[in-house]
């Protein structure tokens, strides 16, 4: 008898933690997607949206929706099926992406290709999420072109205060008649860091394609090879700091080489709480109702009006421009050149300008005078050499801009304005 109580008793305490550690794993997993979708809304670009049709200790079912902040030319549809498990939650799902006025569902009405689908895991005590989404080859008729997609996927991984993303699209076509555009692998990866007071975020990101090509029947083909871009965006607790480097293997045109080169920039002294106050009056604008490419020019004039003291607060600090490296070579132009140096925007008093009035020479010459830099620019193309009336034989350029007002190598420019 006592046995028998006591086996009831064990069974009773094991169905009860067993349920227990169920009933957990369904409210970390509702706890920690909540918190990502949160993370995703704070980068500033776009909106979530979260329905739940159903939320059980086992089993959970909704669908997430996102869109852009401030353009509403499409949506991501992700509706998704949850299994909670004692360590483990799995998630699958299609995508769907509604484009236009009217939201026309991209995969299964415009282009009448299967949904993208994905699946997730999550795990219940590290709070760790993995997840892919595989888009599926097809070929479809789009307004009288042929698109041939060979396929491609996306892979998420991390916490939502620091996930990381990797990708690739596999190459793809498009043929009109006797034109075509083929574009080659596209392969991607990312990383988003975020302090536990949203306020501060680090956003790296670099993408690379292999190649691409366009053929028109009136022009020499277009061919680029090997374009990579990599770039980081910091907003600290006093700056928001943006650089990049963008490379391009070769550019062709006809057959023949045309050009390629490196950009290396950086972009510093942003005052970090103007980006905020910015994001959070942008954010107001938006819960108005209307998209900014659905605005005419008076009722875009007025946003820049309404906006125009967090537009100017960003300038407070004295941004600066540093151009590290600027290289272009090309056999067809007989060009090698290479260019770098700064340029500072003076922020001192910004509030007393104004972006209403830009198209004014006034106004304009009030903003260029606010500018001060200098450039090193070596290997001068001889265009540029004859357009400043210089010697062929110039191989370096000093540029100075003081106030608004340039020179090289000493001699003042005429005033841009």
């Amino acid at each position: 008898m006592r046995k028998g109580f006591m086996a009831a008793v064990a069974v009773a305490v094991l169905g009860g933690g067993y349920l227990a550690a169920q009933a957990y794993s369904s409210e970390r997993f509702d706890a920690e997607l909540t918190a990502s979708l949160e993370a995703l809304e704070a980068g500033g670009d776009v909106t979530v949206e979260r329905r739940t049709s159903e939320r059980g200790w086992f089993t959970s079912r909704g669908e997430l929706a996102i869109s852009p902040r401030l353009d509403e030319g499409w949506a991501l549809q992700l509706p998704y099926s949850a299994r909670h498990g004692l360590a483990r939650t799995h998630i699958s799902g299609d995508a769907e992406l509604t484009v236009g006025p009217d939201d026309q569902a991209l995969f299964a009405e415009r282009l009448e290709a299967a949904s993208p689908r994905w699946h997730a895991e999550f795990d219940t005590l590290s709070g760790e999420l993995s997840g892919r989404l595989d888009l599926a080859a097809f070929e479809s008729q789009l307004e009288g072109a042929r698109l041939a997609m060979r396929g491609g996927h996306l892979i998420v991984e991390g916490q939502p205060e620091d996930l990381r993303l990797s990708g690739e699209l596999a190459p793809w076509e498009i043929f009109h008649g006797q034109e075509s555009l083929k574009v080659g692998r596209l392969s991607m990866s990312a990383r988003y860091r975020q302090a536990a007071s949203g306020r501060e975020r680090t956003q790296q990101g670099r993408v690379a394609l292999d190649s691409l090509s366009l053929v028109r029947k009136t022009d020499p083909t277009l061919e680029l090879e090997s374009l990579h871009y990599q770039g980081e965006l910091t907003l600290g607790a006093e700056a928001l700091q943006v650089g990049g480097t963008l490379a391009l293997g070769e550019a062709r045109l006809g057959g023949e080489s045309l050009l390629s080169g490196e950009l290396d920039f950086s972009l510093s002294r942003i005052n970090a709480e103007a980006v905020r106050t910015l994001e959070a009056a942008l954010e107001a604008e938006r819960a108005r109702g209307t998209p900014l490419d659905a605005l005419d020019d008076a009722e875009l004039s007025a946003l820049l009006t309404r906006l125009e003291p967090e537009l100017l607060a960003l300038l407070t600090d004295s941004p600066r421009l540093m151009l590290d490296h600027l290289a272009l070579t090309s056999e067809m132009l007989a060009m090698d050149t290479r260019l770098s140096g700064e340029l500072t925007f003076d922020g001192k008093d910004a509030r007393r300008l104004t972006l209403a009035q830009l198209g004014k020479p006034k106004q304009q010459r009030r903003w260029l005078h606010r500018l001060d830099g200098q450039f090193d620019w070596q290997g001068v193309p001889p265009l540029v050499l004859m357009q400043l009336g210089l010697p062929m034989t110039t191989e370096r350029l000093a540029i100075l801009i003081e106030a608004g007002q340039a020179s090289v190598n000493g001699r003042p420019l005429p005033p841009l304005l």
